[in-house]
């Protein structure tokens, strides 16, 4: 279905827009995903931190998906 949002918080389909705002919900899911990926040995305490401020710094979209890239 177009405009879902998947369990990492992208958005799915042809209508979303890098430029939309980030709510609340969208900068929690980038934080859940990174704190996985840092328990998982994937990131270094460094980079999660770095990151975390990133994504809930965030005000769009592409934001939050640099954040989580």
């Amino acid at each position: 279905m177009s405009g879902e949002i998947s369990p990492t918080g992208k958005h799915s389909g042809s209508s979303s827009s890098p430029e939309l705002r980030a709510s609340h919900a969208d900068r929690d899911r980038v934080v859940d995903v990174l704190r996985i990926a840092a328990g998982d040995g994937r990131l270094t305490a460094d980079e999660l931190d770095e990151r975390l401020e990133a994504a809930l710094s965030a005000r769009t979209l592409s934001e939050t998906d640099d954040a989580h890239r």
